[in-house]
């Protein structure tokens, strides 16, 4: 299953691109969400380009996954989330893009793609989130991953919010 969403931001692509490789807007984010039982794996430069990885603890609800499918939510794990940061371009075109993936440990499941910033104008970018969710499990995993979809959404819905609420109150 293949999700694409485009997000609109009031600043200029590298101010999104600061934002979203730096330290203290993660923090502010967790801090925002009561969260502070995160770590950051990895957050460096590195030949392939910026490296942001933040694993945390999380709880799943299973009570509303359908019992064929429980057995592979464990009701506990640890999501991982990871960014690669590199210029969009090598032709000079501003823009940035990220291979960009999250895993939540112990479900087969995986979400992948690529998170591009692009430049709309003076003091206005555009992120756009590509992501595909795959499953490694033979017969169910297509509607597991049908199950999790909407899940998905809510993540990248949620990102936005906490996004553009550090723009307007922290920049």
């Amino acid at each position: 299953m293949r999700v694409v969403v485009d997000r609109e931001y009031p600043v200029s692509v590298e101010k999104l691109y600061d934002i979203m490789t730096s330290k203290a807007f993660f923090e502010q984010r967790f801090a925002w969400g009561g969260i502070d039982d995160y770590r950051f794996d990895a957050f460096e430069q590195t030949p392939e380009g910026m490296l942001i990885r933040i694993a945390q603890p999380v709880r799943i609800k299973t009570d509303k996954i359908p019992g064929f499918a429980r057995r592979f939510v464990p009701e506990q794990g640890e999501l991982v989330t990871e960014f690669l940061w590199r210029p969009a371009s090598e032709s000079g075109d501003k823009g940035y893009q990220a291979r960009y993936r999250f895993q939540l440990g112990g479900v087969p499941m995986n979400v992948e793609g690529t998170m591009t910033l692009a430049e709309e104008g003076q003091d206005h970018a555009i992120q756009r989130t590509e992501v595909t969710l795959s499953s490694s499990v033979p017969l169910v995993g297509k509607k597991l991953v049908s199950l999790l979809s909407p899940k998905v959404d809510d993540a990248l819905a949620g990102d936005y919010r906490q996004t553009l609420r550090y723009v307007e109150n922290c920049v």
